[in-house]
């Protein structure tokens, strides 16, 4: 940035040391970069303070990202997430946290306020933001004497310093006791160069760690609100990361986490519920969507959580499709097992009947830990399905047995006659295929030969890509 700037059902209740948690343990768990690759050997820095101060449009600013949901409102920022950001040459990760109001004794604001609390515990330097237009509030100072506790390197941030009175304003801000204290606009950029500075000079020393990974998998956790996808996520980490309330709309952004799954890094993410473009009457919601939407540009899996009390609704196929445009695989989770039970052999006939990946399905529960032992390997196995690169024998064997099957389309005297298929692309796969014209292949056509090659090659739920050309 500049200066100025389908398993199946669960065949039982595993063992678990709490509801949720599968009997193998996972390794660790630590938080991701943008979803994409690890963070490791870069110091960590949270931003906090009380509701409606500027924080989620500071973390915006480092990150150079509109990544995080901001409103006037107070409690938009419910869950911690986190993202990369680099000021001459040296790179840290920055924490995003809900507002502390210790006065509120709401279920949620505690749920926030400890999720705040955490990212403290986790972080190597605290940015401590207070709204530089109304001063040192009592929630302020309630704050201010928990990170006194938390024996970290605090800055306190005086935002919304839009002109020189309000700066003046700010050195109050002293008397708060935690040491330096600037004064920025985060939504106009005013004097960020000067904070960065300080900021990277008080950043420790993290020993330097060889990644030597490639791209990590990214499974983002999608669907309806209030069937249980911050749940899923809680339940596999085992620990409350997410906020779950029996509301729906709980989460807003997405969130990125990675954990360690029998030895192998991946990077899960949550989101907000998805909604019909009708009924998102806040501004708030239609952020919170798009930010859904975001997360599974980048994902390569997409677990849509549906609910097994209601079954698998127009909704749920509607996120799948979702998943598939932006070149999602996708696996079908049925969550509430443990409340309901549906035949899964309709289901699974429904949804490849109206899903046009057939996604697979694994029934489970977060509530018992049924079936959550499940869920990630069988991603794991789109995933590399996803990434698979088949032979050109192969494609080309299949290529004539299927033109033998159903024979291309005619339009005139003229048919439709595919000459070479060939793979160009994974992740999800692409294919080339060369016809002899291809203004003569047809829509239905084409849905045909997508779904047989799919078949033939057990790429269920994974998305196919087919270029289409004319060889001359």
């Amino acid at each position: 940035m500049s200066r100025d700037d389908a398993g199946g059902a669960p065949g039982g209740r595993p063992k678990a040391s709490r509801p949720g948690m599968p009997d193998r343990p996972r390794g660790r768990e630590r938080h991701a970069a943008r979803g994409s690759t690890v963070a490791q050997g870069q110091p960590v820095v949270a931003v906090v303070g009380y509701p409606n101060v500027g924080k989620s449009t500071l973390f915006n600013r480092l990150t150079g990202r509109r990544e995080a949901v901001v409103d006037s409102r107070p409690g938009a920022t419910r869950d911690r997430r986190q993202g990369g950001a680099e000021w001459n040459g040296r790179q840290f990760q920055i924490l995003d946290t809900g507002g502390i109001d210790e006065a509120d004794e709401s279920t949620m604001a505690r749920d926030i306020a400890q999720q705040a609390i955490r990212a403290i515990d986790e972080s190597d330097l605290i940015l401590f933001v207070v709204d530089a237009m109304v001063g040192a509030t009592p929630g302020d100072l309630e704050v201010a004497e928990r990170l006194r506790r938390a024996h970290r390197p605090v800055i306190v941030v005086a935002n919304k310093c839009d002109n020189d009175e309000a700066e003046l304003r700010a050195q109050d801000l002293w008397g708060l006791g935690l040491g330096d204290v600037v004064t920025v606009s985060a939504l106009h950029g005013r004097n960020i160069g000067d904070f960065l500075d300080l900021l990277v000079e008080q950043l420790p020393e993290v020993e330097a760690v060889d990644e030597g990974l490639d791209r990590l998998p990214a499974f983002c956790i999608m669907g309806r609100p209030n069937v249980g996808k911050s749940s899923i996520l809680n339940a596999l980490l085992g620990e409350e990361r997410m906020i779950v309330q029996d509301m729906p709309g709980t989460t807003r952004d997405p969130v990125d986490t990675i954990i360690e799954w029998d030895g192998r890094e991946i990077v899960l993410i949550d989101t907000a519920g998805l909604r019909r473009r009708g009924r998102m009457r806040e501004r708030v919601e239609v952020y919170s969507q798009q930010r859904a939407l975001e997360a599974a540009e980048r994902s390569d899996v997409a677990i849509v959580v549906a609910d097994a009390t209601e079954g698998i609704t127009e909704a749920d196929l509607a996120a799948c499709d979702l998943a598939a445009q932006n070149h999602c695989a996708t696996l079908l989770a049925l969550n509430k097992w443990d409340l309901a039970q549906p035949d899964l052999a309709d289901l699974a006939g429904r949804v490849r009947r109206k899903s046009r990946q057939h996604p697979p399905i694994v029934a489970c529960s977060a509530e018992t830990g049924e079936g959550l032992d499940r869920l990630i390997p069988a991603a794991l196995r789109l995933y590399e399905k996803s990434h698979t690169r088949l032979s050109t024998r192969d494609l080309n064997t299949t290529l004539r047995d299927l033109a033998d099957e159903r024979p291309g389309p005619r339009k005139g005297k003229r048919r439709l006659s595919m000459r070479f298929l060939v793979q160009t692309g994974v992740g999800p796969p692409v294919f080339r295929l060369e016809v002899n014209d291809r203004s003569l292949m047809t829509r239905d056509y084409g849905f045909w030969l997508e779904n047989r090659i799919r078949d033939r090659f057990d790429l269920a739920g994974v998305p196919v890509d087919i270029e289409v050309r004319s060889r001359r």
